[in-house]
């Protein structure tokens, strides 16, 4: 079963994620001393109300999908894994570069600068990317497995 390798990996990411909405929600709410200050987690392109509903819908497909894996209970198509790779390549690369420049020669813009939320968009491109390797590889196998 080749979702028992992917699956503690995709529930890390998962749960690297689920800590960076909590510990912004409870800046907002009840700020603690050892965490950052919310600033420091809002990247400040959506209104925050917004932000927490489009994460708790990230989160929910996250865990869905990271439990499916784990039950070995995806589908393989060519499709799944090129699109996993189509946006989490650019959505990893651009992120990354996002996170580089921001701590180095852009530290002076305000949004590359925002070192936080390109961090978790690159554990969400991970997520991505990690995703798509498990449907090319359970897609192989299936194909080794039917002689094909």
């Amino acid at each position: 079963m080749p979702g028992r390798r992917y699956f503690p990996w995709l529930a890390a990411l998962t749960g690297l994620f689920v800590f960076r909405v909590l510990a912004q929600l409870i800046q907002s709410l009840y700020p603690l001393p050892w965490l950052p200050p919310f600033e420091v987690w809002h990247g400040a392109v959506l209104p925050y109300p917004l932000l927490v509903a489009c994460q708790i819908v990230i989160i929910a497909a996250l865990a869905v999908i990271t439990w499916r894996v784990g039950r070995d209970a995806v589908v393989p198509s060519p499709w799944k894994f090129r699109l996993c790779f189509a946006l989490g390549i650019p959505y990893f690369l651009f992120m990354a570069f996002r996170l580089a420049a921001g701590l180095t020669f852009l530290a002076d813009h305000p949004w590359f600068a925002k070192s936080l939320p390109a961090f978790f968009h690159v554990v969400l491109a991970s997520f991505l990317l990690l995703l798509g390797h498990y449907i090319l590889a359970k897609s192989r196998a299936s194909t080794r497995a039917s002689g094909g």
